[in-house]
């Protein structure tokens, strides 16, 4: 006995139940019992966050940041006006810095929401970053060529000061005092001078070159020069003054 086989198919928006061999499965929508009063509250719920937290854990994760670039930081949130101590919003609160730390220690830091009812909120706080610098271990003279000994590594906080310093003993080793330093003081640019590698008068050999020759010839510095600044030397053949550019002691060169 041949039987057929029909399949009915019913649009199952209209069904709550559909049965499939023995068991019974409900389709239920959610919102199907809810009134429209309480769907429409649903959609537009807030969430509430409270800001100390917010910006702590945006400070910490600056902190980290920091750190990865060899830093050590330490901060502290500033008050909270209690009104907006929590707030509502239907989305994740936005945040991000006026400007970055290094250069000083108070800073603001913005806080955004853009859900349903957006809100803009600015809070300050402090964020010291601290790093080893140079510094004087004794008094050093003006005009002193500065050695290993007269120089050591402490931590200061670099964003309270106005000034810039040195993070590396083999930038300072070698250079000369402009003017005196005092014990403890930290090491600026403008106390130091490179050192005089070729001093007025010196016999140098200049050296004049490109990439397909190079010649040698025996000179008179006519100034002191430091490390590649260019000074005056006169050709003891020639007579010629030119240009050359310091190498090392005794060695300028010209690049044709």
């Amino acid at each position: 006995m041949k039987i057929s086989r029909q399949i009915f198919w019913l649009p199952l928006l209209f069904l709550s139940t559909l049965v499939i061999g023995s068991e019974t499965v409900t389709l239920e929508n959610k919102h199907s019992h809810a009134a429209p009063e309480e769907l429409a509250k649903n959609e537009t719920s807030d969430n509430n966050f409270d800001l100390k937290t917010l910006v702590s854990a945006y400070l910490e994760q600056l902190a980290a940041d920091y750190a990865d670039k060899g830093y050590r930081s330490e901060y502290r949130v500033g008050n909270i006006d209690p009104y907006h101590k929590n707030k509502t919003c239907s989305e994740q609160p936005q945040l991000k810095l006026n400007r970055p730390p290094l250069t000083q220690n108070r800073i603001t830091i913005e806080i955004r929401c853009e859900g349903l009812k957006p809100w803009k909120l600015y809070i300050g706080s402090e964020f010291d970053l601290y790093a080893h610098t140079v510094v004087a271990t004794g008094g050093i003279r003006r005009g002193q060529v500065i050695s290993i000994n007269d120089i050591n590594l402490e931590e200061i906080v670099i964003n309270r000061t106005h000034y810039s310093h040195y993070q590396q003993l083999s930038d300072v080793e070698g250079m000369v005092a402009r003017r005196s330093i005092r014990p403890g003081s930290t090491i600026q640019p403008g106390h130091l001078t490179p050192p005089k590698l070729v001093k007025r008068g010196d016999n140098v050999v200049i050296v004049a070159s490109n990439s397909a020759i190079s010649v040698r010839m025996n000179g008179t510095a006519m100034t002191d020069g430091a490390l590649g600044q260019q000074i005056p030397v006169q050709n003891l053949q020639s007579k010629r003054v030119v240009k050359a550019r310091v190498s090392e002691p005794g060695l300028v060169i010209i690049t044709l």
